[in-house]
């Protein structure tokens, strides 16, 4: 028979079920946890928090959404491209605005005087006729028919005749450009001073003065005419004296410049070519404070402030430091020869002087 006796306890501590004699005394401990079973259960301890995971769908844009999105985006857009459209307004306002500062009004440019207006009239009526008239010139076959076209013709063609023996005349058929031109103030009047590009590489300079109603070439100042050959002189050649149209340079020291002399290299010409300058002299001393000296110094003088002589604006086709002079030279000695400028007729290369001489 079974032993019935006792009763069945609950562990409240590990809530362990087992049987246990109910005499407290002699019930003993839980035979699972070691705990003492006795007196009233106690309720479990409550569990801990249990912490549950749910899933959340997202939540898909409307087309509401969408469509705010958009016009967002766009309204950013416009905004841009306003605020870059101002910008670029202000900066064509600005440079507009600069290019007033630095471009002088019609207010701002001196009026023309009567002169200018008279200079204007007389190159815009007479320039072609200018041009027709060296192109007849350049393409004429012999010096008469030159004549023809040159300044008092019927004196100045011994003067050419004489000239070309050794400077063959120098006709051409090439093709004439006009590249500068403007009008000078001379004691003979006012001319028409003119460049022209002759053919592919040549230029030339020539000087129109009005006579009896027609425009006509001062050949004196076209051919650079001398009495002489210039580099027959030098060589020792012909006559001990002769007139030339010669470009000049001062030739300083090493000492730098004399105080007493002026030392002068003077130079021949090269037709077409203006700004070579070429068969240079020795050593040309000049009394700088005599007449001559001064007259040549303030020459040089005014070619460096770029002033040539009757407000001519062609001053600057001749080689750099160099002046146009026309001079009465001698020289002297054989084996070591000098040279010596007797006379300065000059400090330019128009014909004034042969015209006068010559006579009506």
């Amino acid at each position: 028979m079974s032993d019935t006796s006792g009763a069945w306890y609950h562990c409240t501590r590990c809530g362990s079920l087992f049987k246990a004699s109910a005499d407290p005394e002699r019930r003993g401990t839980c035979p699972d946890c070691g705990g003492d079973p006795g007196g009233e259960e106690e309720a479990p301890a409550p569990a801990g928090p249990v912490k549950v995971r749910r899933k959340i769908r997202k939540k898909q844009p409307s087309r509401t959404s969408s469509r705010g999105g958009e016009g967002r985006k766009a309204k950013a857009l416009m905004v841009f491209v306003i605020v870059w459209v101002v910008l670029l307004g202000l900066w064509a306002i600005s440079l507009h605005r600069r290019g007033k500062s630095t471009t002088p009004s019609a207010s701002d440019t001196p009026p023309l005087s009567s002169e200018d207006i008279e200079d204007q009239r007389l190159v815009r009526d007479h320039l072609d006729a200018c041009g027709n008239r060296l192109m007849e010139f350049l393409r004429a076959p012999d010096t008469g028919a030159q004549a023809l076209h040159v300044l008092g013709g019927g004196r100045t063609v011994q003067r050419m005749a004489r000239v070309q023996q050794f400077n063959p005349s120098n006709t051409t058929d090439e093709a004439l450009e006009i590249k500068r031109y403007g009008v000078i103030r001379t004691p003979e009047g006012r001319g028409i001073e003119s460049f022209w590009k002759l053919g592919e590489e040549k230029s030339i300079e020539v000087v129109f003065f009005e006579e009896e109603g027609e425009w006509k070439i001062d050949w004196d100042a076209y051919a650079r005419a001398g009495s002489e050959s210039w580099p027959l002189f030098l060589a020792g050649r012909g006559r001990g004296q002769g007139e030339f149209r010669l470009l000049a340079r001062e030739r300083i020291g090493a000492d730098g410049e004399d105080e007493e002399f002026i030392g002068l290299v003077l130079y021949g010409t090269r037709f077409g070519y203006p700004g070579e300058a070429v068969s240079p002299s020795p050593e040309v001393k000049v009394e700088r404070n005599s007449p001559m000296g001064r007259q040549i110094e303030d020459a040089f003088k005014a070619r460096k402030q770029g002033i040539a002589p009757f407000g001519s604006k062609l001053g600057d086709v001749d080689p750099e430091g160099m002046i146009r002079l026309r001079v009465r030279v001698s020289r002297r000695g054989e084996e070591e020869r000098v040279f010596q400028i007797d006379e300065l007729l000059a400090c330019h290369w128009l014909g004034f002087a042969e015209r006068a001489a010559a006579g009506p």
